[in-house]
């Protein structure tokens, strides 16, 4: 899912489809519309869920749909 407002654009990307099992984990990227910069986390399900029910009860609109996982060139967490 991507929600849009005039500060920001937020890009939820399934992180992995698991049969019988939906998904559980979203990559999350949000993307400053004045600078271009971009932040990414990863949140669960229950998270995601919350987060576009509070930011479409702010105001924010439904622009898109994510339903390939996010590109691993553009995000590869680092692994400790």
């Amino acid at each position: 899912m991507q929600l849009t407002t005039n500060v920001t654009i937020v890009d939820f990307f399934p992180e992995a489809y698991i049969a019988d099992e939906g998904v559980k984990r979203f990559q999350k990227r949000v993307t400053w519309r004045k600078n271009g910069l971009k932040s990414y986390s990863t949140v669960t399900l229950l998270t995601a869920k919350n987060e576009w029910e509070s930011r479409i009860a702010n105001g924010a609109e439904v622009t898109g749909y994510n339903i390939e996982k996010l590109p691993q060139s553009e995000y590869m967490p680092m692994m400790c």
